[in-house]
């Protein structure tokens, strides 16, 4: 695999060559800023998700830190098939995610790595960190969820969804309900029922970003496995609470306090079983919202 190329510039992505099933897949990694402690920062799974979502953290952090040579190193990444990577065609699933994270931790993070993942992403985490053994200085799980939005809201998995999903990733059809479902008026209802507060989801600029993101080509693919509860890690909520039980390292929890209520339930049940819970004010995109809120957490 070839190693991450650091730039001095956050904004400013390398390519890293994930190799999987014989075939290479560009992955987008920010690392840079500072040479304190390093932390892996994974964004959320979803439809806008993206590394960007962590510059008002990043920023917050920093600015505290007068010192360049003192301030954490910041490796970001977007997840194959999201954000600015390479988004193919693959059978997207929890376990083609955890076995990236397995290798983008071995090939680029340093041994005594910490990481903070957002949203989905906790989930994905955990389930590494039980199947590949994954270990990290300490993590911190912001607004952690392990279900896709149709099961979420349903309660359960229905054989409807692998339909739909394929309906998604069909030719001709696929791109075309895909283009309705990523217009500026849904990623609005989207951000402001789901991921946003008051947040940068809910201006122009913002909602601009957002379709950008979900709008690359083959974006379609593993943002239906997401909607449709394909990248979902567990079967059921047991799943990631035995995975965070037996975390050999501190786990802290953030809380955000105005997520829809099937998604703050997950996050309460997480936090009954860490280490250290914390709040934030936001809802599933609270890591993003409350960047400055959650860089004063960790100190």
């Amino acid at each position: 695999m070839s190693p991450a190329v650091a730039s001095a510039d956050p904004q400013r992505c390398s390519r890293w060559l994930w190799r999987h099933a014989g075939r290479e897949i560009g992955i987008a990694v920010s690392d840079g800023s500072g040479s304190g402690p390093a932390w892996l920062l994974l964004p959320a799974l979803s439809t806008i998700s993206s590394q960007r979502e962590w510059q008002p953290f990043c920023a917050s952090i920093d600015a505290r830190q007068p010192d360049p040579s003192r301030r954490p190193r910041w490796i970001r990444v977007d997840w194959p098939g999201f954000g600015d990577s390479d988004r193919p065609p693959l059978a997207y699933d929890a376990e083609l995610l955890a076995r990236f994270l397995a290798d983008l931790r071995r090939e680029v993070c340093p041994a005594d790595c910490g990481l903070i993942a957002a949203g989905h992403a906790a989930g994905i985490a955990l389930l590494a960190s039980e199947r590949h053994g994954l270990a990290f200085r300490e993590r911190w799980l912001v607004a952690p969820t392990w279900r896709g939005p149709f099961p979420t809201m349903a309660g359960r998995h229905s054989r409807a969804f692998p339909l739909l999903r394929g309906l998604v990733e069909a030719p001709v059809l696929g791109p075309l309900l895909y283009r309705l479902n990523t217009t500026r008026s849904v990623l609005v209802w989207m951000s402001r029922r789901h991921v946003d507060v008051a947040g940068p989801g809910l201006t122009p600029q913002g909602i601009s970003e957002r379709q950008r993101i979900a709008r690359q080509p083959g974006a379609r693919f593993a943002s239906a496995a997401f909607v449709t509860g394909g990248l979902d890690p567990y079967g059921d909520p047991e799943g990631w609470l035995r995975a965070a039980r037996g975390l050999e390292t501190p786990l802290t929890v953030v809380v955000a306090d105005q997520s829809p209520p099937k998604s703050l339930a997950q996050m309460r049940a997480l936090a009954a079983v860490a280490n250290r819970v914390e709040h934030l004010p936001g809802r599933l995109g609270a890591h993003e919202e409350c960047g400055d809120a959650l860089a004063g957490l960790l100190g």
